[in-house]
Protein backbone atom coordinates (compact mmCIF):
# COMPACT_ATOMS: atom_id res chain seq x y z
CA UNK A 1 0.00 0.00 0.00
CA UNK A 2 1.35 3.42 -0.94
CA UNK A 3 2.10 6.24 1.47
CA UNK A 4 -0.75 8.22 -0.09
CA UNK A 5 -3.19 5.42 0.66
CA UNK A 6 -2.03 5.12 4.26
CA UNK A 7 -2.19 8.88 4.77
CA UNK A 8 -5.68 8.98 3.28
CA UNK A 9 -6.95 6.23 5.56
CA UNK A 10 -5.71 8.21 8.57
CA UNK A 11 -7.34 11.33 7.11
CA UNK A 12 -10.61 9.38 6.74
CA UNK A 13 -10.54 8.46 10.42
CA UNK A 14 -9.98 12.09 11.43
CA UNK A 15 -12.85 13.26 9.22
CA UNK A 16 -15.08 10.58 10.70
CA UNK A 17 -14.15 11.80 14.17
CA UNK A 18 -15.76 15.22 13.66
CA UNK A 19 -18.67 14.98 16.17
CA UNK A 20 -21.38 17.00 14.44
CA UNK A 21 -24.13 15.78 16.77
CA UNK A 22 -22.11 16.84 19.81
CA UNK A 23 -21.22 20.21 18.32
CA UNK A 24 -24.79 21.02 17.29
CA UNK A 25 -26.23 20.02 20.66
CA UNK A 26 -23.58 21.92 22.62
CA UNK A 27 -24.14 25.00 20.45
CA UNK A 28 -27.92 24.97 20.62
CA UNK A 29 -28.52 23.77 24.21
CA UNK A 30 -25.22 23.82 26.09
CA UNK A 31 -25.70 20.12 26.86
CA UNK A 32 -23.56 17.12 26.04
CA UNK A 33 -25.49 14.83 23.70
CA UNK A 34 -23.66 11.92 25.34
CA UNK A 35 -25.43 12.63 28.63
CA UNK A 36 -29.04 13.22 27.53
CA UNK A 37 -31.81 11.35 25.74
CA UNK A 38 -30.67 7.93 24.63
CA UNK A 39 -27.04 8.86 25.32
CA UNK A 40 -25.99 8.31 21.72
CA UNK A 41 -23.85 10.82 19.85
CA UNK A 42 -26.02 10.61 16.77
CA UNK A 43 -28.58 12.41 14.64
CA UNK A 44 -31.64 10.62 16.04
CA UNK A 45 -30.77 11.77 19.55
CA UNK A 46 -30.26 15.32 18.26
CA UNK A 47 -33.69 15.11 16.60
CA UNK A 48 -35.37 14.52 19.97
CA UNK A 49 -33.09 16.57 22.22
CA UNK A 50 -32.51 19.69 20.07
CA UNK A 51 -35.17 19.57 17.36
CA UNK A 52 -36.09 17.84 14.12
CA UNK A 53 -34.33 20.30 11.83
CA UNK A 54 -31.12 20.05 13.80
CA UNK A 55 -31.39 16.27 13.80
CA UNK A 56 -31.72 16.28 10.02
CA UNK A 57 -28.70 18.57 9.76
CA UNK A 58 -26.63 16.31 12.00
CA UNK A 59 -27.62 13.27 9.95
CA UNK A 60 -26.81 15.00 6.67
CA UNK A 61 -23.39 16.11 7.93
CA UNK A 62 -22.61 12.63 9.26
CA UNK A 63 -23.60 11.12 5.92
CA UNK A 64 -21.46 13.70 4.14
CA UNK A 65 -18.43 12.47 6.07
CA UNK A 66 -18.74 9.03 4.51
CA UNK A 67 -19.72 10.28 1.06
CA UNK A 68 -16.91 12.85 0.90
CA UNK A 69 -14.26 10.28 1.79
CA UNK A 70 -15.33 7.94 -1.00
CA UNK A 71 -15.62 10.84 -3.45
CA UNK A 72 -12.12 12.12 -2.65
CA UNK A 73 -10.70 8.60 -2.83
CA UNK A 74 -12.21 8.28 -6.30
CA UNK A 75 -10.71 11.60 -7.38
CA UNK A 76 -7.31 10.43 -6.13
CA UNK A 77 -7.75 7.16 -8.04
CA UNK A 78 -6.86 5.11 -4.98
CA UNK A 79 -6.90 1.31 -5.33
CA UNK A 80 -9.96 -0.63 -4.14
CA UNK A 81 -8.26 -1.85 -0.96
CA UNK A 82 -7.44 1.71 0.09
CA UNK A 83 -11.00 2.85 -0.68
CA UNK A 84 -12.39 -0.08 1.30
CA UNK A 85 -10.19 0.67 4.32
CA UNK A 86 -10.90 4.40 4.12
CA UNK A 87 -14.63 3.63 4.25
CA UNK A 88 -14.09 1.53 7.36
CA UNK A 89 -11.83 4.20 8.87
CA UNK A 90 -14.37 7.01 8.52
CA UNK A 91 -16.95 4.77 10.20
CA UNK A 92 -14.58 3.97 13.07
CA UNK A 93 -13.78 7.66 13.39
CA UNK A 94 -17.47 8.39 13.93
CA UNK A 95 -17.83 5.56 16.43
CA UNK A 96 -14.62 6.21 18.36
CA UNK A 97 -13.74 9.86 17.75
CA UNK A 98 -10.39 11.08 19.01
CA UNK A 99 -11.93 14.49 19.71
CA UNK A 100 -14.51 13.05 22.17
CA UNK A 101 -12.30 10.57 24.03
CA UNK A 102 -13.50 7.70 21.81
CA UNK A 103 -17.20 8.23 22.69
CA UNK A 104 -19.11 8.38 19.41
CA UNK A 105 -22.29 7.21 17.76
CA UNK A 106 -23.35 4.07 15.92
CA UNK A 107 -22.34 5.40 12.51
CA UNK A 108 -25.49 4.54 10.55
CA UNK A 109 -25.54 7.85 8.65
CA UNK A 110 -21.78 7.81 8.08
CA UNK A 111 -21.88 4.22 6.89
CA UNK A 112 -24.79 5.13 4.65
CA UNK A 113 -22.69 7.92 3.18
CA UNK A 114 -19.90 5.45 2.45
CA UNK A 115 -22.29 3.12 0.64
CA UNK A 116 -23.87 6.05 -1.19
CA UNK A 117 -20.44 6.87 -2.58
CA UNK A 118 -19.67 3.27 -3.49
CA UNK A 119 -23.05 2.35 -4.98
CA UNK A 120 -25.34 5.38 -5.32
CA UNK A 121 -28.44 3.90 -6.96
CA UNK A 122 -28.68 0.82 -4.78
CA UNK A 123 -28.11 2.85 -1.61
CA UNK A 124 -30.82 5.34 -2.59
CA UNK A 125 -33.15 2.40 -3.16
CA UNK A 126 -32.19 1.07 0.27
CA UNK A 127 -33.02 4.48 1.74
CA UNK A 128 -36.44 4.37 0.09
CA UNK A 129 -37.02 0.93 1.59
CA UNK A 130 -36.13 2.40 4.99
CA UNK A 131 -38.70 5.16 4.64
CA UNK A 132 -41.45 2.76 3.58
CA UNK A 133 -40.62 0.30 6.36
CA UNK A 134 -40.57 3.06 8.96
CA UNK A 135 -43.90 4.44 7.76
CA UNK A 136 -45.50 1.00 7.97
CA UNK A 137 -43.80 -0.49 11.03
CA UNK A 138 -43.15 2.68 13.06
CA UNK A 139 -40.12 1.04 14.65
CA UNK A 140 -36.70 2.42 13.73
CA UNK A 141 -34.68 -0.63 14.76
CA UNK A 142 -36.89 -3.18 13.01
CA UNK A 143 -37.00 -0.97 9.90
CA UNK A 144 -33.22 -1.13 9.77
CA UNK A 145 -33.29 -4.87 9.08
CA UNK A 146 -34.63 -4.78 5.49
CA UNK A 147 -32.68 -1.58 4.90
CA UNK A 148 -29.32 -3.05 5.85
CA UNK A 149 -29.99 -6.24 3.89
CA UNK A 150 -30.91 -4.15 0.85
CA UNK A 151 -27.88 -1.89 1.07
CA UNK A 152 -25.60 -4.93 1.30
CA UNK A 153 -27.17 -7.07 -1.44
CA UNK A 154 -28.42 -4.54 -3.98
CA UNK A 155 -24.94 -3.43 -5.13
CA UNK A 156 -24.47 -6.95 -6.50
CA UNK A 157 -27.64 -6.60 -8.57
CA UNK A 158 -26.36 -3.25 -9.80
CA UNK A 159 -23.16 -4.99 -10.95
CA UNK A 160 -20.87 -3.32 -8.43
CA UNK A 161 -17.69 -5.17 -7.39
CA UNK A 162 -18.14 -7.76 -4.67
CA UNK A 163 -15.89 -5.80 -2.32
CA UNK A 164 -18.56 -3.07 -2.21
CA UNK A 165 -21.06 -5.52 -0.72
CA UNK A 166 -18.31 -6.78 1.61
CA UNK A 167 -17.77 -3.23 2.78
CA UNK A 168 -21.48 -2.99 3.55
CA UNK A 169 -21.25 -6.16 5.64
CA UNK A 170 -18.32 -4.81 7.67
CA UNK A 171 -20.06 -1.47 8.24
CA UNK A 172 -23.22 -3.24 9.43
CA UNK A 173 -21.24 -5.46 11.78
CA UNK A 174 -19.42 -2.44 13.22
CA UNK A 175 -22.75 -0.68 13.84
CA UNK A 176 -24.12 -3.76 15.57
CA UNK A 177 -21.06 -4.12 17.78
CA UNK A 178 -21.20 -0.44 18.74
CA UNK A 179 -24.88 -0.84 19.65
CA UNK A 180 -23.96 -3.63 22.07
CA UNK A 181 -21.06 -1.64 23.53
CA UNK A 182 -23.28 1.40 24.15
CA UNK A 183 -26.29 -0.45 25.56
CA UNK A 184 -25.43 -0.09 29.26
CA UNK A 185 -24.50 3.59 28.99
CA UNK A 186 -27.62 4.44 27.01
CA UNK A 187 -29.86 2.70 29.52
CA UNK A 188 -28.28 4.64 32.38
CA UNK A 189 -28.62 8.00 30.60
CA UNK A 190 -32.22 7.28 29.59
CA UNK A 191 -33.17 6.64 33.21
CA UNK A 192 -32.08 10.18 34.14
CA UNK A 193 -32.64 12.37 31.04
CA UNK A 194 -35.09 10.66 28.61
CA UNK A 195 -36.63 12.26 25.54
CA UNK A 196 -39.70 14.41 26.04
CA UNK A 197 -42.95 12.94 24.72
CA UNK A 198 -43.94 9.34 23.95
CA UNK A 199 -41.14 8.21 21.65
CA UNK A 200 -38.62 5.81 23.13
CA UNK A 201 -35.51 4.09 21.72
CA UNK A 202 -35.55 0.42 20.86
CA UNK A 203 -33.95 -0.75 24.10
CA UNK A 204 -37.09 0.50 25.91
CA UNK A 205 -39.54 -1.07 23.47
CA UNK A 206 -41.61 -2.58 26.29
CA UNK A 207 -42.39 0.90 27.67
CA UNK A 208 -43.57 2.44 24.42
CA UNK A 209 -47.13 3.02 23.22
CA UNK A 210 -47.86 1.32 19.87
CA UNK A 211 -46.23 3.14 16.98
CA UNK A 212 -43.81 5.15 19.12
CA UNK A 213 -40.71 2.96 19.15
CA UNK A 214 -37.88 4.79 17.39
Amino acid sequence: MTQLSIAFIIFAYLIGSIPFSHLITRWRTGQSIYDVGEGNVGARNVWYVVGRGWGLLAGALDMLKGLSIITIASLLALPPLAVFLAGIAVMLGHQFPIYLHWRGGKGLATGGGVMLGLSPLSTLLGGAIMLVALAVIRDFNISLVPTVISVILLPILFHRPLWVAACGVVLAVLAGIKKLIDREHETEVWAVHPWQGNAVPGFHRKDAPPGDVL
